[in-house]
């Protein structure tokens, strides 16, 4: 089978292309500036799949693939998926278990600090069922995920992820992957370069984090991670880089784009997750890989100026087409 390249969406058009985005979404909560705590849901690769679902046409189907349980916290979290338009029919239920959560505290720089509850999270089953993986992806355009997804898993069911994602060339699909790397997630960090590795084997799309790979496979610069990961045969790969220039290739061609200074940032949550939503809405609708590029520095600028790390979906289609 020969490659498969993203194709444009027409917002005119009746073709439903399909995204799934799978990990796990968790309570947040985020303390406000007057001391009070406030309530929302998030998590990495939803909150990509929440830009997705901002800033794609009508037309266009995202998914959201996990395991959450059946209490209360588990219903509320689903009905916030439905009433932002993400479809939910790819999410398995848990008798026993609930849902994480996680707490934000941020510093005058708008710098984020995490507390998390996760051990016991549901979300840990969701490649436990090879034949569910396997009709999730079925049809999809393209699959999102990330190293949190990976990290959240027993080994034999990432094992299954992994198998199931298949190789470059062999699936009808795309597979868009931040290794997002966490290491006290994982049970040192030999395990995780290894799986992220694995993954990024078989990934179309890289979105990594400078500041994750040196901390994990000690590049000692942007430009070193994205000539490790081109090296594995990645068609395309944007390095994230924080205020440094955003480095992206395409094949043989590079690219690095300055980052334009933030008045003031509130809180970096999500940034990032933003990043790579807007940068995956403007190739899927058929922007060059520069300006998707500008496109994910341009919504993910305007994220670390609101508190917690799902901005509203208006906000953020307004931030993508500049009205």
């Amino acid at each position: 089978m020969s490659p498969v390249t993203l194709q444009p969406v027409d917002p005119g058009s009746e073709r439903t292309p399909r995204v799934v985005c799978l990990g796990e979404c968790m309570v947040e909560f985020f303390r406000r500036e007057d001391g009070f705590w406030s309530q929302g849901f998030a998590g990495d690769s939803f909150n990509v799949a929440w830009a997705l679902r901002a800033l794609l046409p009508p037309s266009a189907e995202v998914a959201y693939l996990t395991r959450v349980g059946t209490d209360a916290l588990s219903e509320d979290m689903l009905s916030m998926f439905r009433a932002a338009g993400i479809e939910t029919r790819h999410v398995a239920r848990d008798p026993e278990r609930s849902v994480g959560l996680y707490t934000i505290r941020t510093d005058a720089r708008g710098e984020r600090s995490f507390t998390y509850w996760r051990s016991e999270s549901a979300a840990r089953g969701l490649a436990r069922d090879g034949a569910a993986l396997a009709a999730a992806f079925d049809g999809a355009d393209l699959v999102y995920l990330s190293g949190i997804s990976l990290a959240i898993l027993p080994p034999e069911d990432r094992d299954r992820l992994i198998g199931r994602l298949c190789q470059r060339g062999q699936r009808r699909f795309r597979v868009a992957f931040d290794p997002n790397i966490r290491p006290r997630l994982w049970p040192d960090l030999r395990s995780a370069t290894a799986a992220i590795t694995a993954l990024a084997g078989i990934a179309d799309i890289l979105l990594p984090t400078h500041d994750d790979e040196a901390l994990a496979f000690g590049d000692p610069d942007a430009a070193a991670t994205l000539r490790r990961y081109a090296r594995l045969g990645v068609p395309e790969i944007v390095v994230k880089d924080g205020i440094r220039p955003t480095l992206y290739q395409t094949g043989e061609v590079t690219g690095a784009r300055p980052v334009a200074p933030v008045a003031r940032a509130l809180d970096t949550t999500g940034a990032g997750d933003s990043f790579n939503g807007a940068y995956l809405a403007a190739r899927l609708t058929g922007a060059g890989q520069a300006a998707a590029v500008a496109a994910g520095q341009g919504v993910s600028a305007e994220v670390v100026m609101h508190r917690g790390a799902l901005m509203p979906a208006a906000q953020l289609r307004a931030v993508a087409t500049g009205a």
